[in-house]
């Protein structure tokens, strides 16, 4: 019997189920990540910036005149964003955009538009929209603000004033009416009061005519800048003689005592001086010596006709013979100081020309002055001089010395050793410090300005700017300079420890190359940091042109009083 072999059966392989482990895993690392990003950074990539946008004036007339030409924009930043400024028209069309996705960080900013369209073209007249964006992270915000383009000039009218116009006796107050633009200023004589201004542009103003020919100007400015004006000329014509004081000028200072009154008037007219007569010669001309007491005088001429009719004039003249008071708070003879610079401030009159070291300075409305003196080491003499209207001089001199700090000098290893003991004394105190500091009072810095302006002097020198800022804590202080196109212009100190309290800032108007900076206006940013925060606050300072004085007032020409 054949025995069959066999293979042996076979078994059915069942199916193995594999898991994909990769999409678990990026799961976990993403939610991982998610949570750290909470942890570490709560909401602060999904804050909204805020935007505040002002400006000086809400019209501009960019017609070259100097005048409103253009438009300063002042914004601020609550947090650090990518800033874009535009200005579109009435429909919302942009006409221009002043600034394009500019990263800037919080605080405040300022732009100016010279009203012209992106091609530099002249806009036309009417209302346009500043707006500022700001987008942060995630989230953004605009502000907007209206602004008015208008370069037509108001109109100004007068209703009963003609041309060359003629008045007598009795017409002495005369009554000027006219119309203007609804929100136009006008004024008369300008500079002067600006004039009362209707809802419908009507004014109206009673002026006294003097005698003789009278000139009358009236300016009428818009909100824009744009000015119109009318000019008039009025003459009073009375029955009186015509009598003309060649001296004194009504006002007049002087510091003697006897004052020569000239004057003329049409032959055959008796003249009087403070009562008493005056010979009047062939030509009509007079002159006569008055004695004047301490204080106002007042200097009263009468010129009389044959027929009785009287023309009066009046002058005011103030006799001053004492010098002015002057006095230094800042400064005493035989000081010595650590600074190579010196703030010189005093008390004098008001109205009295001071000088600091042959330098004007300038004196406020309740007599103070203060000035800066750049020392040399050694001795230094302040000399500080006070001139009244009168002439009359008072002149105090001060000897400072400057002498600054020396460097520390090598110790001796014992010192060193004793040094290096306190040194770990306060570092551990220093460290008990920065942790305790977390819960100090917040820092905080606020600005004042003392003087905003910089004027120069007879000498060219500038008049320096002075800013106060006071500090909530100790921290370290920077203060720099930079203009309107937030270009860097100066660095007055940095990274300076400044304890809490009150602190000085002088500017004396020279930039980084050491040249005095043109004139115009400029920003003043003071920071201030500590371990753990950081604030910032700005002002912002003006540099005048230099002015042209005239000769005597520049001390070259004396004063001199008339005498026969």
């Amino acid at each position: 019997m054949r025995t069959q072999l066999t293979e042996p059966r076979q078994r059915r392989a069942l199916p193995v189920r594999r898991f994909n482990v990769v999409p678990i895993l990026a799961i976990i690392v993403i939610g991982a990540i998610g949570a750290a990003l909470t942890l570490l950074f709560p909401m602060e990539w999904v804050r909204t910036p805020k935007v505040t946008i002002a400006t000086e004036w809400s019209a501009i007339s960019p017609n070259g005149d100097g005048n409103q030409d253009t438009l300063p924009i002042v914004y601020s930043l609550s947090e650090d964003a990518t800033v874009t400024i535009e200005v579109l028209d009435e429909g919302q069309a942009l006409v221009r955009t002043l600034v394009e996705e500019q990263p800037q960080p919080a605080g405040q900013h300022t732009v100016v538009w010279d009203g012209l369209d992106r091609v530099g073209q002249s806009l036309p007249d009417g209302k346009y929209l500043v707006r500022v964006s700001a987008r942060a992270t995630v989230q953004s915000a605009s502000s907007s603000i209206p602004v008015e383009v208008d370069t037509t000039p108001p109109i100004i009218r007068l209703a009963n004033l003609p041309e060359n116009a003629q008045v007598g006796a009795g017409n002495e107050q005369l009554q000027i009416e006219g119309v203007t633009d609804p929100d136009a200023t006008v004024w008369l004589n300008h500079p002067g009061q600006p004039l009362e201004v209707g809802t419908n542009g009507s004014f109206s103003v009673l002026y006294t005519l003097q005698e003789g020919v009278n000139r009358i100007e009236l300016v009428a400015v818009d909100k824009a800048g744009n000015r119109a004006s009318v000019v008039r000329e009025v003459t009073l014509r009375t029955l009186p003689p015509e009598l003309v004081v060649l001296n004194p000028p009504n006002g007049l200072w002087i510091n003697q005592r006897m004052l020569s009154v000239q004057g003329k008037v049409t032959a055959g007219v008796q003249v009087r001086v403070n009562g008493n007569d005056a010979r009047v010669d062939e030509q009509g001309n007079f002159n006569v010596d008055v004695v004047l007491e301490e204080g106002e005088n007042v200097v009263r001429v009468e010129a009389t006709d044959a027929v009785g009719n009287t023309s009066v004039e009046e002058r005011r003249v103030y006799l001053r013979t004492r010098p002015p008071t002057l006095s230094l708070t800042t400064v005493r003879d035989g000081m010595t100081v650590r600074e190579p610079s010196l703030l010189v401030v005093g008390r004098t009159e008001p109205q009295t020309q001071v000088r600091l070291n042959g330098r004007e300075l300038t004196v406020d409305t309740q007599g103070g002055f203060q000035g800066l003196v750049s020392l040399v080491e050694g001795e230094n003499i302040i000399r500080v001089e006070a001139l009244d209207r009168a002439g009359n001089t008072n002149v105090v001199v001060r000897s400072v010395t400057y002498a600054p700090k020396q460097p520390a000098t090598s110790l001796p290893p014992a010192v060193r050793n004793v040094l290096a003991a306190a040194g770990l004394g306060v570092a551990g105190v220093t460290a008990l410090w920065l942790i305790s500091g977390l819960w100090q009072r917040p820092l905080s810095l606020v600005l004042r300005v003392t003087r905003d302006t910089l004027t120069p002097g007879m000498d060219g020198r500038l008049e320096p700017a002075v800013v106060v800022f006071e500090l909530s804590r100790s921290a370290t202080v920077t203060a720099e300079v930079w203009d309107l196109a937030n270009r860097h212009v100066a660095t007055i100190f940095r990274n300076q420890r400044r304890a809490q309290g009150e602190h000085l800032l002088v500017w004396d108007g020279r930039g980084l190359d050491g040249q005095i900076a043109p004139p115009g206006t400029y920003e003043v940013e003071v920071s201030a940091s500590t371990l753990f925060t950081t604030v910032s606050s700005s002002t912002r300072l003006v540099i005048e042109a230099p002015v042209v004085r005239p000769a005597w007032e520049r001390g070259q020409i004396e004063r001199r009083t008339y005498r026969e």
